[in-house]
């Protein structure tokens, strides 16, 4: 199966969605860092005494800001669902 001619439109919103597919990709990297950081690093560290005792203190910022990077991520993926809806204009048929 061939797809349609992609008008100029169709091109636009394709864009789109590649900007909300590596948008959500970037938040979900740096939710699994952050996370990462904040529940395997920093206690690991802390407890070898690599890192001062104090330094457990950063670990709820980093899990706000690894909540603030999932928040993004759904808010990406929900809107990256929505501009590929131009895909079954390209490509009518759908695959069961």
């Amino acid at each position: 199966m061939t797809p349609a001619n992609l008008t100029t439109e169709q091109w636009q919103q394709v864009s789109t969605a590649l900007v909300w597919f590596w948008a959500f990709l970037g938040s979900v990297v740096g939710f699994a860092a952050f996370f990462l950081v904040s529940y395997a690093i920093i206690p690991s560290l802390v407890s070898t005494r690599d890192l001062p005792s104090r330094a457990a203190g950063a670990r709820p910022v980093f899990l706000v800001l690894a909540l603030l990077f999932a928040l993004v991520a759904i808010f990406c993926f929900v809107n990256l669902v929505r501009s590929i809806q131009v895909l079954y204009e390209i490509w009518p048929a759908r695959w069961i």
